[in-house]
């Protein structure tokens, strides 16, 4: 089968970055033959590169966006987020995009286009199309909304302005862009009930996690040092968006410590657009309980997790959460809230709180607490068992095969279904 593929792949990346990598790499060693279309100043994945079925394409960009590019730098930040979301813009580069494909799909007959990590901004009708999804439409804009007081309050009213205006833009399209695919992929069932909002079939909307690298992600028993009477330590690895809910975390973090002294909290993530939420660090109230880094090389976070005992991940609307993934197959237990699509996939040890409060988050949190103290090794055994089961990407991709099939099966009945209302029309 080959393969035109776009999207967003890096080895050794987070997140569905990293996992679509994974997915590539596995396609590739079953045969597929990929031509993948993208700007290599962009997106270059030159590990790739080294198969032989494995084709890079270098896209140009359109020259609206040449100039937009050659402004200074300062005036490139501010304007080129707006303006990449304008319908001009998109429509001059996925023009580009589209042609490119064409000339490639005459000569070598594409059996599939797949998109990775974002939804198709073209159609192409002879060609099958798969979009395997970040998440949701605009889930960042409605808890943007819905946080909006706090927003303001840590960050100002000008940021909360420019956000408004910037989803405003992203908005547009989003429903006949999805009605490009002919099968949606995102990663759990909280998500697809979401996508059905907007996608015009629920029916060719299917469900599948990110794998995960389950030979990197696996304690080195060498480094665990803890024993029982350590102080534990709770692990929030990610980004610090609003929608994560640091601020949660920390007002139930500070309960959690009036009622125990023995336990730490490490944060590594940094804060990509609301910076004012640094604040929720700067004042703890407890500053001495708390580890904060922007930032850690990917290559530690397997170390980084052995000496932790739980990671906890607070987000709301959250599609699947990659740092859960690696924490279970690192063997820990986690602890994630009710809209977080990743509880779909966690061990029976885990834990899921079902109110957004302080209140049901720390009642978790000693929970777990307790947990550990009590079985750890068992907790450590589920957490590695269900990460197997779940991420290990030679089982996603054998679903994903199923997918491919399906999609091109629906295809064929459509194309009859249209060829037969042609020969009926008089």
């Amino acid at each position: 089968m080959r393969i035109a593929c776009n999207g967003l792949v890096k080895k050794n990346s987070g997140s569905g970055i990293g996992a679509q990598y994974l997915i590539l790499e596995e396609l590739l060693k079953r045969g597929y033959k990929i031509d993948f279309f993208n700007r290599k100043s962009f997106i270059y994945p030159e590990e790739l590169c080294e198969y032989d079925n494995f084709n890079y394409f270098d896209i140009r960009r359109s020259i609206l966006n040449e100039l937009l590019h050659s402004l200074p730098n300062l005036f490139r930040k501010i304007v080129l987020p707006f303006t990449n979301q304008l319908p001009l813009v998109r429509n001059f580069n996925n023009k580009i995009l589209k042609q490119n494909i064409l000339i490639n799909h005459q000569d070598k007959q594409y059996d599939l286009l797949l998109y990775l990590d974002k939804r198709s901004p073209i159609r192409i009708k002879e060609i099958p199309t798969i979009s395997w999804l970040t998440g949701p439409p605009q889930t960042e804009w409605y808890f943007i909304q819905k946080l909006k007081q706090k927003i303001i309050a840590f960050c100002g009213l000008f940021l909360y302005a420019k956000l408004s205006i910037f989803y405003a833009f992203k908005v547009i399209g989003v429903k006949s862009e999805l009605g490009f695919s002919d099968t949606l992929i995102c990663g759990s069932q909280w998500s697809k009930e979401k996508i059905s909002d907007y996608a015009a079939r629920a029916d060719n909307i299917k469900v599948l996690p990110y794998p995960i690298d389950l030979n990197f992600f696996k304690v080195d028993k060498h480094h665990n040092t803890k024993n029982i009477n350590d102080n534990k330590v709770f692990l929030w690895l990610g980004r610090c968006d609003p929608r994560k809910r640091l601020d949660l975390l920390l007002e139930a973090y500070a309960l959690v410590l009036k009622e125990r002294q023995d336990i730490q909290l490490k944060i590594f993530g940094g804060f990509r657009y609301a910076k004012g939420y640094k604040k929720l660090i700067d004042n703890f109230k407890f500053p001495d309980r708390v580890q904060y880094k922007p930032y850690i090389d990917r290559l530690k976070v397997p170390e980084l997790m052995s000496f932790c005992d739980v990671l906890i991940q607070p987000s709301e609307g959250e599609n699947f959460g990659s740092s859960v993934a690696e924490a279970l197959s690192c063997g820990l237990p986690v602890i994630v809230g009710s809209t977080n699509g990743t509880k779909d996939y966690i061990s029976s040890s885990s834990f899921v709180f079902d109110e957004y409060t302080p209140e049901s988050l720390k009642e978790t949190m000693l929970k777990a607490v307790e947990a550990v103290e009590q079985r750890q090794k068992k907790l450590a055994l589920d957490a590695r068992q269900t990460a197997e089961q779940n991420f290990d990407v030679s089982k996603i991709v054998d679903r994903l095969e199923i997918i491919f099939q399906e999609t091109l099966a629906s295809k064929q009945i459509e194309v009859h279904h249209s060829s037969t209302e042609v020969v009926k029309q008089p």
